[in-house]
């Protein structure tokens, strides 16, 4: 020990000094050339980052004005675009930046570079964001892409043809199947409308359409094939999957049964006293009419035993029409009101969940399940027309806060067939011919409406548009 460090005790203890000295020093040196500041910018606002080792790293407060940051414990969770990051916090600033820890990237485990601590505060790489992402990124410089369809795909299957749509980021998609046409909705997304052709034997070809703000895919289903629809979501990338062939068990939304056999829904209002109750003929003689004609029809009663006003509304939040059938009974301000009026009911409407789809975003075939009250004024005009066609003279009115109109979702009207303090109107109603006029009047009416709702469900937006481009063909195989 003496001839290495010295002859004497203060020679020795000179040099450990100076060892001691120059290793701190020189690890304090290396350390601070290691990590410097800089601008970054972060989707287009300018923020701080720091260069660790080489590598950039943002602090997690400003990486959540693009994603979703929450630290548990040790680990760090970022989401965002669909897609999730999970790595851990590393003290060791210099380990971070290595390829030493494990971090999860959506459902793939890989070693790479993890979040650590600067300044007190943690900080995460933005390669490892980027790349999970799917952002443009370069030293200063990040970015994500537009949502944007960027392609499509197909491969064939022994009993099921394929349909692979790549997104440069996550969105809601959802199907909808009108008639024997499955239509893709990707909400928000970009992308060139044409069409693709395959040779599969289930899928001949598909259209890419933009519908407003959304971007539709559709293509053809062929008799007792069904479909199914999934996402796949991997680091830098996200695809949704469509399968279609008879090996997939075909499903219809209970919705969408609706929608090609609506429920048509009858009240004829109890009149009460010794009057004839002409509400219940009427309403049967059209309950009649429309059930030979091939649609679905509820009374509200049979006889002069009156449903229960709960049975009444569940009715009419069941109902795509809801029919009320009254006489006037009393003088409006002591005039007597006589004649046939058609009452539409277009204030606030009293369900709360159908008044939340028309105030908010309309979710996936909301249009088909809650109208916009655009159908009771399309039923009104109709019927008015069908009894001007009958030779019954009827006046438009409005009229509010009558609960079962304000349950029905889609479209509701209140006929007052006369005014039984009006003789006339009493002779009228009691003669067989008129009744049978407004019943087959409310009846064609109800039928053409409908009809007329059930063939816009399963049009297409846009075709009229697609088809004037002349859309291009094309198509890849997976």
């Amino acid at each position: 020990m003496k001839r290495i460090l010295g002859n004497k005790p203060w020679q020795a203890a000179a040099l450990l000094t100076a060892l001691s000295l120059a290793g701190l020093g020189g690890w304090y040196g290396v350390a601070s050339a290691q990590v410097s500041y800089s601008s970054l910018t972060l989707q287009g606002t300018p923020v701080q980052s720091v260069n660790l080792y080489g590598t950039e790293y943002v602090d997690v407060e400003s990486l959540r004005s693009i994603a979703r940051v929450v630290q548990e414990g040790p680990y760090l969770r970022i989401e965002g675009y669909g897609h999730s990051i999970v790595m851990p916090i590393d003290e060791d600033a210099y380990r971070a930046t290595t390829s030493y820890n494990t971090v999860q990237l959506d459902t793939v485990r890989e070693q790479g570079r993890t979040a650590t601590y600067v300044d007190g505060s943690v900080h995460v790489p933005l390669e490892v964001v980027a790349r999970t992402f799917g952002a443009t990124y370069r030293s200063g410089t990040f970015t994500l892409p537009d949502l944007q369809l960027t392609n499509v795909s197909s491969s064939v299957g022994a009993q099921a043809d394929r349909l692979v749509l790549d997104l440069t980021q996550d969105t809601d998609v959802f199907t909808e199947l009108r008639g024997n046409d499955v239509h893709v909705v990707m909400r928000g997304a970009g992308g060139e409308q044409r069409r693709y052709t395959t040779s599969g034997q289930f899928i001949s070809n598909a259209r890419v359409i933009a519908d407003g703000e959304d971007l539709r895919l559709r293509f053809s289903l062929p008799k007792d094939s069904g479909y199914r629809m999934y996402k796949v979501i991997r680091p830098g990338s996200v695809r949704v999957v469509v399968d279609a062939g008879p090996s997939i068990e075909r499903t219809t939304p209970a919705l969408l049964d609706r929608i090609s056999r609506p429920l048509i829904v009858i009240e004829p209002v109890l009149s009460g006293g010794n009057s004839p109750d002409f509400s219940l003929g009427v309403a049967n003689s059209t309950a009649k009419l429309l059930q030979q004609a091939g649609w679905e029809v509820e009374v509200t009663r049979k006889n002069a035993t009156d449903a229960s006003l709960d049975q009444k509304v569940e009715l009419a939040r069941r109902s795509d029409v809801y029919l009320m059938l009254d006489v006037g009974r009393l003088p409006v301000e002591g005039v007597v009101d006589p004649g046939v009026k058609v009452y539409q009911q277009l204030s606030e409407n009293s369900s709360e969940y159908v008044a939340n789809i028309r105030a908010g975003e309309n979710p996936a075939y909301a249009g088909n399940a809650v109208g916009d009250l655009g159908g009771t004024r399309t039923l009104s005009a109709a019927l008015l027309n069908e009894l001007k066609a009958e030779g019954v003279t009827a006046e438009q009115r409005s009229i509010s806060k009558v609960l079962t109109l304000g349950e029905a979702p889609q479209a509701g009207v209140l006929i007052q067939l006369g005014s039984l303090d009006s003789a006339d109107d009493v002779a009228a109603m009691g003669d067989q011919a008129f009744r049978q006029n407004i019943a087959v009047s409310v009846a064609r009416s109800v039928a053409s409406y409908l009809s007329t709702k059930v063939d816009n469900a399963a049009a297409l937006p846009g075709d009229e548009a697609a088809a004037a481009e002349g859309a291009e063909e094309g198509g890849a195989q997976e």
